[in-house]
């Protein structure tokens, strides 16, 4: 069965680089940031979309590998994962309905991650 809503790639940001997921399904509710799912952090992080689109790139060959490591840790991420706003769109829950729409919590730029990435992270992690 085809993932299409799933895009695996890596993420070249110097010695911060890592595997990454980006689900076509979640959304910041910004048009200038996007999520992504950091192997290397083990969750998925808001990034600013102008400057992470041009760090992302596909998997090379010898990386394809990875498509069912990063596959199964983006899913167990991703059950524990609530974006801000709630703005899940279509991703089933086990049986469940998708959850209401909570109350957002206040993000901040997490500046001693790369100068080049910014990622916007939540206060309480």
């Amino acid at each position: 069965m085809a993932e299409n809503h799933l895009w695996f790639g890596y993420l070249e940001a110097g010695e911060k680089s890592s595997p990454v997921v980006m689900d076509n399904r979640l959304s910041t509710g910004q048009s200038d940031t996007i999520y992504v799912y950091n192997h290397r952090r083990g969750a998925i992080l808001e990034y600013k979309r102008e400057i992470a689109e041009s760090k992302l790139r596909e998997l090379k060959a010898d990386e394809k590998g990875l498509t069912g490591e990063l596959n199964t840790a983006y899913r167990k991420v991703r059950n524990g994962f609530t974006p801000r706003g709630a703005k899940i769109s279509n991703i089933p829950e086990k049986g469940r309905p998708a959850p209401a729409k909570s109350a957002a919590k206040d993000f901040e730029l997490e500046e001693d991650y790369d100068d080049d990435v910014a990622v916007i992270e939540d206060d309480d992690e």
